[in-house]
């Protein structure tokens, strides 16, 4: 994949219906969705609880609610990205910072017009647990 930024913050509540397409959206293109890709091995919902779960086991309190235990990464990407050479960078992630990667969306129905021309917007979301076995942040 060559040298990647990739842009992480909490995940927002919508997330799961932006990745999935669940609701329309006016920045895409629905005859292109279908070259959308995703790969999931857990919901954000069923993650989130886990993480809090295993936090108080080890803590014995609930998380604070400020925490981020589930953060997703925006990684800007070309038209010939596959979802393997993105399962090798969330790889690559849970070896080098013990982040695991739990879901990824590639969406190449995204864009813009700008001066009568579509510009299209390729990226793919990376849904990560940051949390450690015991429920506590990954630092």
């Amino acid at each position: 994949m060559g040298a990647t930024s990739i842009h992480v913050q909490a995940v927002k509540p919508g997330s799961e219906i932006h990745n999935f397409r669940e609701k329309e959206l006016d920045y895409v293109r629905p005859e292109l969705s279908h070259l959308n890709e995703s790969w999931v091995g857990d919901s954000i919902s069923h993650r989130l609880e886990s993480a809090k779960q295993r936090y108080f086991d080890t803590v014995g309190q609930k998380m604070q609610t400020k925490a981020a235990p589930i953060r997703e990464g925006v990684i800007v990407i070309k038209q010939e990205t596959t979802m393997q050479e993105l399962q090798q960078f969330a790889a690559v992630c849970k070896e080098r910072f013990g982040i695991e990667a739990f879901q990824i969306h590639i969406h190449k129905d995204e864009g813009y017009m700008n001066a009568k021309q579509w510009t299209p917007n390729l990226h793919a979301h990376v849904v990560f647990d940051w949390t450690q076995p015991n429920g506590k942040s990954v630092r």
